[in-house]
């Protein structure tokens, strides 16, 4: 399989991937309204997943070591508030809203790169991708 074939076919999965994980997301906030207690369930089954397939040496995983870990529980922090913030607007808006918001995110990000790490501002082939993002979230939710 060729690079553009690999590329293009890993964009389609992740698409399908997150699209069915946000409906399946909002059907269980439906029934279970918790948004922690279902990000719980979640991280608990990858944390399953995770150590089952290294117990049946399926996978290699490297054992934890808090002088690595340490320097990254504030990431983690940050990771678990924003899951949950997921989660909580799932519980409070309809699929379509989430979905606008996460598709403008990379636009939100590209200026706050300029503003808060001083990085250069998008390139004109990065504005493109950044237009045709933002009008596809406008046509999403605009029809």
């Amino acid at each position: 399989m060729n690079l553009k074939s690999e590329v293009f076919l890993s964009v389609v999965a992740y698409s399908l991937c997150s699209g069915t994980l946000v409906l399946l997301n909002k059907l269980t906030l439906h029934h279970l309204p918790y948004p922690s207690l279902v990000v719980s369930f979640q991280l608990l089954a990858a944390l399953i997943f995770i150590y089952g397939a290294k117990h049946t040496g399926r996978l290699q995983v490297d054992a934890l070591e808090w002088q690595y870990v340490l320097p990254y529980l504030f990431y983690i922090l940050l990771f678990s508030v924003g899951v949950f913030c997921n989660m909580k607007s799932l519980s409070m808006s309809n699929v379509e809203t989430v979905i606008v918001f996460r598709a403008l995110s990379p636009c939100i990000v590209a200026f706050l790169d300029v503003l808060f790490l001083g990085r250069e501002y998008p390139s004109l082939q990065s504005w493109t991708g950044l237009s045709l993002i933002a009008l596809g979230a406008y046509g999403y939710a605009s029809f």
